[in-house]
């Protein structure tokens, strides 16, 4: 009798079209990537000459298109220096847009900004003076991975090793001859 071959056909789980076991569904898609939510709370003083120039405080390591987004918040508190915060937004490594400007004592600002690379502030003043201040920076950032199908733990079972020795070990060798005779043991 000739002998037939019997194919199973089951559905893909992804496209729930009927496919051969053998087939690969073509709409199936590469492992998935978990992204997570991850903020950042970061603060700081600022204390710094006031000759104009730019300190940065804040930058970021990602200088790929993944910037972090989030708000920026500065305090003035000296009392006779204008402080000037500036932001790089592109992650090109220049701070070339301006902010907003402090100029009394204990005033502060706000500003959210979709992608933020880094933070720069520079005081100046008419006298000698040491600009004095705080910042704080909110920053949003998504953290991928990709997916790991939990690893099923494979058990090894190995045999234990077996002891073959040709002397006898430190146990007592009991030697019986016949029954009516005394035994004798050696060790």
């Amino acid at each position: 009798m000739p002998c037939h071959k019997r194919r199973v056909r089951k559905s893909c789980k992804i496209c729930r079209t009927k496919k051969i076991k053998k087939t690969i569904c073509r709409k199936r898609k590469t492992s998935p990537l978990q992204k997570r939510l991850v903020t950042d709370e970061i603060c700081g003083s600022i204390s710094q000459e006031s000759n104009g120039e730019s300190v940065q405080y804040w930058r970021t390591l990602n200088t790929g298109r993944n910037l972090p987004f989030g708000t920026i918040t500065v305090r003035n508190q000296s009392p006779h220096c204008t402080l000037t915060v500036k932001a790089d937004t592109t992650g090109d490594g220049i701070s070339d847009i301006t902010l907003f400007t402090l100029t009394e004592l204990n005033q502060t600002k706000s500003i959210t900004l979709g992608a933020v690379a880094s933070l720069e502030i520079s005081s100046s003043s008419s006298a000698e003076l040491k600009g004095i201040g705080q910042f704080s920076i909110t920053a949003h950032y998504y953290f991928a991975r990709k997916k790991r199908k939990s690893l099923k733990k494979k058990i090894l079972v190995t045999p234990r090793p077996q002891i073959i020795s040709d002397s006898p070990g430190k146990e007592e060798i009991c030697l019986v001859k016949e029954e009516t005779e005394q035994i004798t043991c050696k060790s």
